[in-house]
């Protein structure tokens, strides 16, 4: 299953914040894992998704919040449900953590 929504918004996302860092598109590429400038345009358009293992180099080159992007990433496949189930899972690691 694939969101539509959340898929452009994480395009958007990455696409406003490599503006305003002023990065060059094709240093973003080898920075991230896109090897194709044509796989890039199609993520941008938001026709692809961005794949999980791509998020910490993504956070760190564009210094992001990792947690937030991979949110947004599992987003673009799992419905509502599945999100709520994850995001309650790792709340209560969070507070795991903190005791």
């Amino acid at each position: 299953m694939s969101n539509p929504e959340a898929r452009l918004a994480l395009a958007k996302l990455i696409a406003d914040r490599i503006v305003e860092l002023g990065i060059e598109r094709e240093n973003f590429m080898k920075a991230t894992g896109f090897t194709k400038e044509s796989t890039f345009t199609c993520y941008l358009r938001g026709y692809a998704n961005l794949l999980l293992w791509q998020v910490p180099y993504v956070a760190r080159t564009l210094q992001l919040d990792e947690r937030r992007l991979l949110i947004m990433c599992l987003a673009q496949i799992h419905d509502h449900r599945v999100m709520a189930l994850f995001l309650r899972h790792m709340k209560s690691r969070r507070r795991e953590k903190m005791t």
